[in-house]
C-alpha cells in the first residue's frame, strides 16, 4: 500500500536538556535519532528549539536527506516562525517512526497533547497559532515512546531501540532463537565502525566457507560445515538490525543482503552434489543439487520481481516471504502459505541436525523434492496472479 502523504510537514522539537542531544546512544547521538525519527515520519521541516552550534559540531553528524533544519531561540517565541499546523516534539523522549508518522497522517479539527505515563508532553498537536492551553490530552502507548533519563535507564533505553532490530517475516527458528543471538551481536557492535553492509559481506564470506565443507566425505566435514553456514545465518540477521536502529537502511545494503543469502544457499545445494558425486555415489546427486538449486532461484527471483515492483510503487516489498497471498481459492491460499514456508531459512536446522548424525546425503534428496516443489507452487500461483490482474477492469483511457 502507497504511504499517504503526512497531513502535517513542520515540527518543533523542544529541547530541555541541551546537552542530552550530544549524548551518543544506539550508534547515534540522541540528535541524530531525532532528527531520522522525524525524516522517516514524512516530516519534511524541523526548527530545533536550541542556540545552533558549533560549524565543527554540526560537520561530524549525520543528517538525514531532504530535511530541512533550522535552529531557534529555547523560548516561547520559538513558535512565531513555525505557522500552525505542526507538531511539537518533546527532546526528552524516543518516539517510533510509525507511532510519529501515524500521528502526523491524522486530521484533526482541534490541538491535542499526547502524554507519557508521568502525564509529560511528549506529542502536540497545534492546529492553530493561538492554542496556548490545550485540554485535549491522550496517552500514548507504552511502546511508541522512551523517555530518556541519562545515565541511569543507559540500558533499558538501548532494549528499547534494539526492539526495533528485528522483522516481522522472520521464521519460527529465526524468531524464537537467531534473533536472540544476533540481537547480542548487533548490541555490542552499536558503537562501533562496523556497517551493516560489512557485516552481509562477513556473514556471506562465512557461509561459502560453511558450504565449502560439504565437499568433504565425513561426518566430521559436514558437522562443521553445518556450524558455520548456521553461524552465517544468524550472523545475517546483524546487518538488518544494525542498519534499522541506525537508520542505515538502503536499496543496495538490502539487495547486497538479499543476494549473499541466496548465493550461500546456491553455494550449499552445489557443494553437497559436488561432494556426494566426487565420493563416488553416481551423477544423480548432481540433479538433485541442480533441482534444489532451482527451487533457490525460484524463489530469488520471484522475491527479486516483487521488490523492484514494490519499489517503483513505493511500497514495501516481502522480505522473507515472497509469494502474494492474493487468490480467493482456499487451495491457492494454502499453497501461497507453503511457498513462503519453504522459502524461510528454518531448514538450516534441520541441516545441522542431519549432519551430525550422518544424513547429509537424505538432506539433499530432502532439499531437491523441495525445490521441485516450490518451483511447482511459483509457477502455479504466478499463473494464478497473472489470470486475476487480466479479469480486473482497466482504467478507462
Amino acid at each position: 500500500m502507497v504511504n499517504d502523504p503526512p497531513a502535517f510537514e513542520r515540527v518543533i522539537l523542544w529541547v530541555p536538556h541541551p546537552k542530552l542531544l550530544w549524548v551518543r546512544i544506539g550508534g547515534m547521538t540522541v540528535l541524530e535519532r531525532h532528527l531520522f525519527t522525524i525524516a522517516r515520519a514524512g516530516l519534511k521541516q524541523v526548527q530545533i528549539a536550541d542556540h545552533e552550534p558549533a560549524a565543527e559540531r554540526l560537520a561530524r553528524l549525520r543528517l538525514p536527506a531532504r530535511l530541512e533544519i533550522t535552529w531557534v531561540k529555547r523560548d516561547a517565541t520559538s513558535t512565531a516562525s513555525c505557522a500552525a499546523p505542526y507538531l511539537s516534539l518533546s527532546g526528552d523522549h524516543f518516539l517510533r517512526v510509525d507511532a510519529l508518522a501515524f500521528i502526523a497522517r491524522e486530521t484533526l479539527t482541534s490541538s491535542r497533547c499526547y502524554e507519557d505515563d508521568s502525564k509529560l508532553s511528549v506529542i502536540t498537536v497545534v492546529m492553530k497559532d493561538e492554542d496556548v492551553l490545550i485540554r485535549d490530552k491522550h496517552p500514548l502507548p507504552r511502546r511508541s515512546y522512551k523517555r530518556l533519563e541519562w545515565p541511569h535507564q543507559h540500558a533499558a533505553i538501548i532494549d528499547w531501540i534494539m526492539a526495533s532490530g528485528p522483522k516481522k517475516q522472520d521464521g519460527f527458528m529465526a524468531r524464537h532463537f537467531d534473533r536472540h543471538l544476533s540481537l547480542a551481536a548487533s548490541r555490542k557492535l552499536l558503537e562501533t565502525s562496523v556497517t551493516p553492509n560489512q557485516m552481509t559481506v562477513f556473514s556471506t564470506l562465512l557461509g561459502l566457507l560453511g558450504c565449502s565443507f560439504f565437499l568433504g566425505d565425513d561426518r566430521l566435514h559436514y558437522a562443521i560445515g553445518s556450524l558455520l553456514v548456521l553461524s552465517h545465518s544468524i550472523l545475517d540477521g546483524c546487518d538488518g538490525e544494525l542498519a534499522r536502529v541506525r537508520f542505515q537502511e538502503s536499496d543496495f545494503g538490502s539487495d547486497l543482503d538479499f543476494w549473499g543469502d541466496n548465493i550461500v544457499h546456491l553455494a550449499l545445494f552445489s557443494c553437497l552434489g559436488i561432494g556426494f558425486w566426487r565420493t563416488g555415489n553416481g551423477p544423480h546427486t548432481l540433479v538433485l543439487s541442480a533441482l534444489a538449486d532451482i527451487g533457490v532461484l525460484a524463489s530469488a527471483l520471484a522475491a527479486w520481481h516483487h521488490r523492484r515492483s514494490g519499489r517503483q510503487a513505493s511500497v514495501v516489498a516481502p522480505e522473507a516471504g515472497v509469494v502474494q497471498e492474493t487468490s480467493r481459492n482456499l487451495l491457492d491460499s494454502r499453497l501461497a502459505r507453503l511457498g513462503n514456508l519453504l522459502a524461510q531459512r528454518d531448514f538450516i536446522y534441520l541441516l545441522v541436525v542431519l549432519s551430525f548424525v550422518d544424513m547429509v546425503y537424505e538432506f539433499l534428496w530432502a532439499a531437491a523434492i523441495g525445490g521441485l516443489l516450490y518451483f511447482a507452487i511459483i509457477l502455479h500461483l504466478r499463473r494464478v496472479n497473472e489470470h486475476e490482474q487480466a479479469r480486473q477492469p482497466h482504467p478507462a483511457r
